[in-house]
Formats: structure tokens, sequence, C-alpha cells
């Protein structure tokens, strides 16, 4: 449990130094790009970040300026649930996008962008995603 609570202070302290960078105007992400992005230490089984910056990939969903953007969270493992979307990386990697975990991030998360997934896989992601949410 002590070594929990050091998460959450490493990864407000982390939070802090993102919250007073400047806002990036050379990261400009568009639906269908993975971004490695700060996601943070978060609670119960929603998706952690790992490494110092609490990182991992998020797929860029919805775009709804400069500074915001709905992202799911990705994953390596594959589960057979209908709120994970099972697909293949342009590296021939399974990952998986958590569709439940869709969350509202600033551009301030954003760290490199990693590729532009297939448009035929990101339509039906979307489709998924709308599926779940109706």
């Amino acid at each position: 449990m002590q070594s929990e609570a050091k998460d959450y202070d490493s990864w407000n302290e982390v939070k802090k130094k993102l919250q007073l960078g400047n806002d990036f105007p050379d990261r400009f992400p568009k639906e269908g790009e993975v971004w490695i992005s700060s996601v943070g230490k978060n609670l119960g089984f929603e998706q952690n970040g790992i490494g110092n910056a609490f990182s991992r990939p998020v797929l860029v969903v919805k775009k709804f300026n400069n500074k915001m953007f709905w992202c799911i969270p990705l994953s390596t493992k594959q589960k057979p649930f209908d709120f994970y979307f099972n697909f293949a990386d342009p590296d021939g990697l399974n990952v998986s996008g958590i569709l439940a975990q869709l969350r509202l991030f600033s551009i301030k998360r954003l760290q490199r962008k990693l590729y532009t997934l297939d448009s035929d896989i990101f339509r039906e992601i979307k489709t998924r995603l709308k599926d779940l949410l109706s």
C-alpha cells in the first residue's frame, strides 16, 4: 500500500510539470493517430501509464480543437470483450483499444506520435464505439 501511495505522489509531480509546460504548438494530433501520452496513475481497473512519465499509447478518436481530444488507451493484451477492439498495429503487433475507457485529454499529455492507424480499422473502431455508447 505504501508503494502505491508513492506512485500517486510521483504521478502528481509529473502532472504538475505537465500543467506548467507550454501548450506545445508543434503537436497537432489528428483523428486516427496513435500517440504516447502521459495517462497517469489511475484508480481501480483504469489503464495506468508506465515508466517515469506514466505513459502509454492512446488512439485519438475525436479532436475538438488544437488543445483537447477524446482518446482511448491501447494495450498489448487482447481480450474477447465487447468493449475491447483487437487489431494489429503497423508492425504486426497485437494491440487492443479499450473502448470503455474513452476519455478527454489535453494536448499537454502528448509526448510523441507513433503511427497513423489504417483508415478501415479506425472506421471499425468508431463504429464499435458508437454501438457501445448507444
